[in-house]
């Protein structure tokens, strides 16, 4: 039996997915976290994590790549395998309550997404202009295409009605995540578990050929996760045309110009451990020595993902390691075996990968500018910390932690790794980091929201971070931001970035990066309540969606807010609209399913409570007008049933969207087609479910 419990194993998936650990929190300078050595005898406290200056190493050939992870592996196998060192990457949801958008400069926001720059229709709310991100809803203006209840629709809005074009029903375990629209394309995304028969099945040719080999067994729905992309020809029937299926796990993915980067963790292969033959130590030495000659034995396939292109037919297009050698990169000390991987498919071409680089590390948050793609990683933790009980060590070292960041050059048409660099503290999301005149601006906090052990005392920090020689130097720092609290929203633009902390009241925190090494605060605003997303719009006024809370800190229910910041000094709330009781709102924690058109704002809102002891439910939408600075609602959007508490979770509005003089909102039910100018119903499309 394993000597480490099921608990250990449950704490260690969550550390790999939401942390990463370092130095003590006292150090500021760049440089790549990796992993500690070894914990064996009386020396290096266990679990020691260690900030190490300078670049990652880049691979010459797979020779190298080999000897490299052989090496660490050896070194660090068991009786049970690599056990936590490496293995299929988990893909834990994060806690995406998103950000603090600013309110100047104009020019930053994007105008087609709000109908400011004459687009007859709205785009997806995109955190940078020019970088589009998968959603489950696209238009082009004559289109809409929605990922609903596991089935790809698509609808003309060209007409009087919404009519549909064609449905592609797909597979439950396909797993879709998101899509892009590209003229006459999508391309849809996400992870499949396990093999499963038919256009599914990730194995042919030399990548069967490397299975058998090594004596894999892969039973269905119990296999390893596979990125599968799914290319479908919308010109007319939706049809898939080609599937692209890597190893690994789809963590994100940005388009520009037609070129979509995926972001893929993965771990090592084909590995078949030997186990202990019964109880003891001998069994379990003779199990670690087997292993040490799996291991000596593996193949640079045994540690790289692999990738099946295919056709319709389920014919093989092209095989082969998804990365090359020399395009990878490790840190000087041990990091764990999985790779991050960034992947471009250009669109134009089909889905054939045309460039790849990769990082011996794992990838949590992925922020991208036209520029720069960056992911924020985990630093290793020695996983021997929790099977030897040190759990006040374990403490220790998560309330020290230190997030790595992975800065990569996408100006071109390549994809270049550049500068690796960290900071103190966890992330919140993507919108922790931004890029600004060649400098990444990076939020954090420094304990995390998940780790249930006493913690220091909690802070929050602005850092600026400067690529030179391979390394992220941060070059500026204000720290001892919101005291015992953690971050709730954040967005960077221009030189001014706004912080949103909560507890109690929610301090919002107006900050001056004029000069990128003096950050400066300038502002702090305390208000009940926390807003999780807010929106610039014109005049130096912030939006802020979130929600209302007593004086002790009890939320109450969804709100709206305008602040105005055009005083950094001095930010004040000009405006307040709450939406009721019991209220919230997925637009509080996904910004995609925002919406601003001119001086209307679309949210999503569901209310689920109890009211002199009867049960009151509404989901669907709240359309509020934003004119002069005041909040106005104009009236609330419903699909069939959604005012219905027996069937109306089904009718939850998760998107709208602007074409022509009609707002369009979708839910699993359907897409319901309303004026802008009055908003009355015009026409109710109804999906068909199952």
């Amino acid at each position: 039996m394993r000597r480490m419990t099921l608990a250990f194993t449950a704490l260690l998936l969550v550390l790999t997915a939401c942390s990463s650990t370092s130095a003590p929190a006292t150090t500021t300078s760049g440089g790549a976290i990796v992993g500690g050595g070894g914990l064996s005898g009386g020396g290096a406290t266990a679990g020691a994590v260690h900030l190490v200056k300078g670049a990652l190493v880049r691979f010459q050939a797979c020779e190298d790549f080999l000897a490299h992870v052989k090496a660490e592996a050896i070194e660090r196998v068991g009786p049970y395998g690599l056990d936590w060192y490496g293995g299929w990457p988990i893909a834990f949801g994060r806690l995406d309550a998103l950000a603090f958008p600013t309110a100047v400069p104009e020019a930053a926001v994007d105008d087609s997404a709000s109908g400011g720059n004459g687009q007859n229709y709205s785009t997806t709310n995109n955190q940078e202009v020019g970088v589009d991100e998968a959603d489950i809803v696209k238009t082009d203006g004559r289109r809409i295409v929605t990922l609903t209840n596991n089935t790809l629709s698509v609808i003309d809005v060209s007409g009087d009605d919404p009519a549909l074009l064609g449905t592609l029903t797909l597979r439950p375990e396909m797993a879709v995540r998101d899509l892009f629209l590209y003229e006459d394309k999508v391309v849809l995304m996400g992870t499949t578990w396990g093999v499963v028969d038919g256009f599914d099945r990730p194995v042919s040719g030399a990548a069967e050929a490397v299975s058998d080999s090594i004596g894999i067994v892969a039973p269905e729905y119990y296999g390893s996760p596979i990125v599968t992309l799914t290319e479908v020809d919308i010109s007319d029937d939706p049809v898939i045309t080609r599937r692209l299926q890597i190893d690994g796990t789809y963590l994100s993915s940005r388009m520009i110009d037609g070129v979509a980067r995926i972001v893929v963790t993965a771990g090592p292969n084909g590995f078949v451990w030997a186990y202990p033959e019964g109880n003891g130590l001998r069994a379990e030495r003779e199990a670690v020595e087997a292993n040490k000659k799996i291991i000596e034995e593996s193949t640079i396939a045994n540690w790289v993902p692999y990738y099946v292109l295919t056709d319709r037919g389920g014919n093989v297009i092209s095989e082969g390691a998804a990365i090359e050698c020399d395009r990878a990169h490790h840190p000087v000390e041990f990091g764990g075996f999985n790779t991050l991987n960034i992947l471009a498919v250009d669109l134009d071409k089909g889905l054939d990968i045309v460039d790849a680089t990769s990082v011996l590390a794992t990838g949590e948050t992925v922020y991208s500018s036209t520029k720069s793609m960056y992911v924020s990683t985990n630093a290793w933790l020695d996983p021997r910390i929790f099977a030897e009980d040190r759990w006040e060590d374990a403490q220790a070292l998560i309330n020290e932690t230190r997030t790595q960041i992975h800065q990569f050059d996408i100006s071109g048409n390549t994809t270049d790794y550049v500068a690796t660099g960290s900071v103190r503290g966890y992330l919140l999301n993507q919108f922790a980091m931004s890029e600004h005149n060649g400098d990444l601006r990076v939020a954090s906090t420094t304990s995390p929201n998940w780790w249930g052990g006493r913690a220091a005392r909690q802070e929050s920090l602005v850092s600026v971070l400067r690529p030179n020689k391979g390394e992220l130097e941060v070059i500026g720092q204000l720290d001892g931001l919101g005291k015992d609290e953690r971050i709730y929203s954040v967005r960077f633009l221009g030189d001014v970035a706004y912080l949103v902390t909560f507890r109690q009241v929610d301090p919002l925190f107006t900050i001056d990066l004029s000069d990128p090494s003096q950050p400066e605060l300038r502002g702090e605003l305390k208000i009940p309540g926390y807003s999780s997303y807010l929106h610039p719009l014109a005049d130096g006024i912030v939006l802020g969606i979130g929600q209302d809370a007593t004086e002790d800190g009890r939320v109450i229910g969804s709100q709206v807010s305008l602040f105005d910041v055009n005083d950094l000094d001095n930010p004040i709330r000009i405006a307040k609209l709450r939406l009721g009781r019991d209220t919230n709102s997925v637009a509080e924690y996904d910004h995609k399913a925002f919406l601003q058109w001119g001086d209307t704002i679309i949210v999503p809102l569901t209310a689920h409570g109890w009211n002199n002891e009867k049960q009151s439910f509404f989901t669907g939408a709240v359309a509020i007008d934003t004119t002069d600075g005041e909040l106005s609602e104009i009236t609330r959007l419903v699909h069939p049933d959604g005012d219905n508490w027996e069937w109306g979770w089904n009718a939850a509005i998760l998107r709208s969207l602007v074409v022509g003089d009609n707002l369009y909102t979708v839910s699993n039910t359907g897409i319901m087609k309303s004026s802008l100018d009055d908003f009355d119903t015009v026409d109710f499309l109804e999906f068909s479910v199952g």
